[in-house]
């Protein structure tokens, strides 16, 4: 965990803007990698200790200084944070404090950016490569004003193909692939969905029809890639 601690004058992108927005919220950020930990507060020290609780590298550090703060928390949490870009993490923590605003910054897995459970559950969305050109700040002052925010540079982001195949699926295929993508066979999916096992496989047959694949592993490795489902 890295809590906040006085740093340098070093300030790789303004923040002010967002100060008075911000006045009523405490900062958490999460990271697996300790390095951007170090530097989201090296970047935020300027909001003051009173606003910046730390940065968790682990959703167990992260859950913990959510839990700590005063009142309502603006949570930053960078792509690579567990296996599911930190929905489930999210999910938890607002259950418990209904106040709490998530951030998803996404510097590496774009794809998941487009995922509907992340669009759900995160109030805003932003792009790290637009960090010092508003992105961020545009996000900060929406999820504050309880707005949702989307980058628009992400917008472009979001492959055709995958979208159009996603949208190709009926429902039920969108409840079969997530099972599919967890290895689940043909029987097991039936019965967790209460259908007949031919006709999971029918729709099996039409899924990877559908992706334009080959075979099962092929359609949860696509799955995967382009952030419909949970990796």
């Amino acid at each position: 965990m890295v809590p906040f601690t006085p740093l340098d004058n070093q300030v790789l992108w303004d923040v002010s803007p967002a100060l008075d927005a911000t006045k009523g919220f405490s900062f958490v950020f999460g990271s697996n990698a300790p390095y951007e930990a170090y530097l989201f507060v090296l970047n935020f020290r300027q909001l003051g200790a009173r606003n910046l609780l730390g940065a968790g590298c682990t959703e167990k550090e992260v859950e913990d200084l959510v839990d700590s703060s005063p009142g309502p928390t603006l949570l930053f949490l960078v792509d690579g944070i567990g296996r599911d870009c930190g929905v489930g993490l999210v999910r938890r923590l607002k259950e418990r404090k209904p106040d709490t605003r998530a951030t998803l910054l996404v510097n590496s897995q774009v794809a998941y950016a487009h995922n509907p459970a992340i669009r759900d559950v995160y109030d805003g969305v932003a792009a790290g490569g637009s960090l010092g050109r508003g992105g961020v700040l545009e996000c900060v002052l929406a999820v504050t004003r309880g707005e949702k925010y989307f980058d628009r540079l992400l917008l472009a982001t979001d492959p055709e193909g995958s979208r159009s195949a996603w949208n190709d699926l009926n429902q039920r295929e969108r409840e079969i692939l997530p099972l599919l993508a967890k290895g689940k066979k043909n029987r097991e999916i039936a019965a967790e969905l209460f259908i007949a096992e031919t006709t999971t496989r029918d729709y099996v047959s039409s899924i990877l029809s559908k992706l334009q694949v080959s075979n099962r592993a092929a359609a949860a490795a696509w799955a995967i890639e382009h952030g419909f489902v949970g990796g």
